[in-house]
C-alpha cells in the first residue's frame, strides 16, 4: 500500500505542476538551482536529472493511475476476496491501462498539434515520440505493477469484518 500512496502523491503533485504550467510557464523558476526544480513540471535544464524530469516522468503515469484505482477499490465497498478478484481479472487490469494509455495519447497528440485548441506545449528536452514510447512503456510497468498490489487486511477490524462476511455468505 505505501508504494500505491507514494505513485499517487507523486502523480498528484505532478499533474498540479502541469497544471501551473499550462497557466504559467515561468512558475518553477524560483526553484531553479535547487533539487526541488526536478519534482516540478519544467524544461530540461541539459543534465541528466532534467531529461529525466522533461521526458521520462511519464514512465510513472500509468502505474500512478492504476495505484489511485487500486486504492478506490481498496478502499470500496466489498470484500477483500471479491476485491482480488475483480483486480486480478486481465480484462479489467487491461481496459484500466487502455484507458489511461489512450488519455495520455491524447494529452500528447495535443502538444504536439494543438488539435484542441488547449494551449499544452512541450518543455524544452521532451521530444514528443519519445513522450508515446514513455507511455507505452508505462503501460507495460502498470501492466507488472498490478501482480504486486495485494488485498490484504490492514488491521484486526478488517479481518474481523471478513470472518464476519464469509460466515453470512451462503454455503
Amino acid at each position: 500500500m505505501a508504494i500505491a500512496l507514494a505513485l499517487v502523491v507523486v502523480g498528484v503533485l505532478r499533474f498540479v505542476t502541469d497544471t501551473l504550467h499550462e497557466l504559467d510557464p515561468n512558475y518553477w523558476r524560483p526553484l531553479a538551482g535547487t533539487p526541488l526544480r526536478y519534482l516540478v513540471r519544467a524544461p530540461s535544464d541539459g543534465s541528466w536529472a532534467g531529461d529525466l524530469n522533461a521526458q521520462f516522468f511519464k514512465l510513472l503515469s500509468i502505474p500512478t493511475g492504476l495505484c489511485l484505482v487500486w486504492l478506490g477499490h481498496r478502499f470500496g465497498s466489498g470484500t477483500l476476496e471479491q476485491k482480488a478478484k475483480d483486480f486480478a481479472d486481465p480484462v479489467i487490469r487491461a481496459v484500466w491501462i487502455a484507458s489511461f494509455l489512450a488519455g495520455f495519447t491524447l494529452i500528447e497528440l495535443e502538444k504536439q498539434h494543438d488539435l484542441l485548441g488547449m494551449g499544452t506545449v512541450l518543455v524544452a528536452g521532451e521530444r514528443p515520440w519519445l513522450n508515446h514510447v514513455s507511455h507505452l512503456v508505462s503501460a507495460a510497468a502498470a501492466w507488472f505493477l498490478t501482480g504486486f498490489l495485494k488485498f490484504e487486511p490492514l488491521k484486526q477490524a478488517e479481518i474481523d469484518l471478513e470472518r464476519e462476511l464469509d460466515e453470512l455468505a451462503p454455503r
